[in-house]
């Protein structure tokens, strides 16, 4: 699947869950969750989902399948993977 194949808006819009899923891991961890540091999560969030999203051969999915359901469900896993990397990540100081 190539990146010109699903709209930026669309993409967005389904990584909503998966955004709220790593603010409320942060919010319940005691991690920060200012501007600068969601707004390199959805950065990170949004590229390997775009990756994720690019290995997809669209010829072999079934008459059923849609970029938005697998976008949804990509993002979920990759916020999963996200909050594990911030294991170790230090409590906001404040």
């Amino acid at each position: 699947m190539h990146q010109n194949e699903f709209d930026p808006l669309e993409l967005r819009r389904s990584m909503r869950l998966a955004l709220d899923l790593v603010a409320a891991h942060r919010i319940a961890k005691g991690l920060t969750i200012d501007l600068e540091r969601m707004t390199a999560i959805r950065e990170t969030l949004e590229e390997r989902l775009t990756l994720a999203l690019a290995e997809i051969d669209m010829g072999s999915m079934p008459s059923t399948w849609s970029w938005q359901k697998a976008a949804e469900t990509l993002s979920v896993e990759i916020a999963l993977q996200i909050i594990r990397e911030q294991r170790n990540e230090p409590k906001d100081p404040v």
